[in-house]
């Protein structure tokens, strides 16, 4: 088949990394895979890999944007295009309006509709939501990526519920060396301190001030180190929260970091202080690193990915002494570290990769008929 990817940039971040390996996976089942970016390339941006096309329309205008995916659509012909976040769904949906193209377009949500419009800075973003309702009808799949978040966006978009499909992100591939690499920093190898991390682009949705106030107290209980890995418009306000609080010494901040495997492998616990999410990719890999976890129990994703409690604490939003309570907790009482393993196996890039490839094939197959 031939599959085209667009998003907006392949910036460093969670929903690019996912585009990623979707793309880096589809290939090497010999599938044709352009990846179609908007913007310009971006400094920190994800290498595709051999055998991707990637393709720079080079626009950062929505509606510049249009006439170009439309443009794209009439020459290329894909089998089935494939895109994520509102604005670009949206985006794709209209293009292929105006193209008169036929080809099958899935459109996925990847983070809370309510939560994401409530807080967006952009009229952008903000109209994207309230447009869900009248373009994504005109998609061929929906796709959500976490169960709780498929009934969000029905809510949201006003879309019956059994018309989105639920698709989990492809967030570990075990099959990579994710975690060979050796240890960054001297404290990953030191067992004499337990080690709490953290990751995450630093803004609002992730509250690390939330984080660093629960380090604080798990400090004042016992001897505790902690990373928190990430940069963004927060960075500076963060380290001097830290000092604040008394724990500068007690917090590395490393910056963005490719490759969060070995930073993990490390860990004791990992902690999740988000106030919301769509499902949780970074979750997966802490699993992945076998760490025991504690996480907000925060729209969507994370209580699913974490079975409820069984392989990770969840605590109210925003919580800082039930969330301190449930470090000390994990920190005691390690949860056992092969079936944190076994349970990352539930969201790999290969059982994702199923499920896409088995939806673009009915799609084929039904425009073919």
């Amino acid at each position: 088949m031939r599959i085209g990817l667009f998003f907006w940039s392949l910036e460093l971040g969670g929903v690019e990394h996912m585009m990623v390996n979707l793309a880096r996976e589809l290939v090497s089942r010999g599938h044709q895979v352009d990846i179609v970016l908007a913007r310009s390339p971006q400094p920190n941006s994800y290498d595709p890999g051999p055998g991707i096309n990637v393709i720079w329309l080079r626009k950062d205008s929505i509606l510049k944007l249009i006439p170009s995916l439309a443009r794209l659509l009439r020459v290329k012909r894909y089998d089935a295009m494939f895109t994520g976040m509102p604005t670009s769904n949206i985006a794709l949906l209209v293009a292929r309006t105006l193209s008169l193209s036929r080809t099958p377009i899935v459109i996925s949500e990847r983070s809370n509709p309510f939560l994401e419009a409530k807080n967006s800075r952009t009229w952008r973003y903000r109209a994207a939501f309230r447009l869900q309702r009248y373009i994504y009808p005109l998609a061929d799949e929906i796709i959500a990526v976490s169960t709780d978040l498929a009934d969000a966006l029905a809510k949201s978009a006003h879309i019956d519920r059994n018309k989105i499909k639920v698709i989990f992100n492809p967030a570990f591939d075990e099959r990579a060396p994710l975690f060979e690499a050796a240890p960054p920093h001297r404290w990953l190898d030191d067992n004499s301190t337990p080690l709490i991390v953290g990751a995450g682009r630093f803004r609002p949705q992730k509250d690390f001030s939330t984080f660093l106030k629960v380090i604080a107290q798990v400090a004042a209980e016992r001897p505790v180190r902690a990373i928190l890995l990430g940069d963004g418009e927060e960075s500076e306000a963060l380290q001097q929260q830290a000092a604040e609080l008394g724990i500068a010494e007690r917090v590395l901040f490393p910056g963005f970091v490719s490759d969060v495997g070995p930073w993990l492998r490390g860990a004791d616990t990992f902690l999740m202080t988000s106030l919301w999410e769509g499902f949780g990719n970074i979750l997966v890999q802490a699993l992945a690193a076998r760490c025991s976890v504690v996480s907000t129990d925060c729209p969507d994703g994370p209580s699913e990915i974490l079975g409820n409690g069984r392989f990770g604490l969840l605590a109210p939003v925003g919580d800082v002494e039930a969330l301190t309570q449930a470090v000390l907790t994990v920190l005691e009482q390690p949860f056992e570290p092969q079936a944190q393993y076994d349970r990352a196996c539930d969201f790999t890039v290969v059982r994702s990769t199923d499920q896409y490839e088995s939806l673009f094939r009915d799609l084929v197959a039904k425009a073919n008929k």
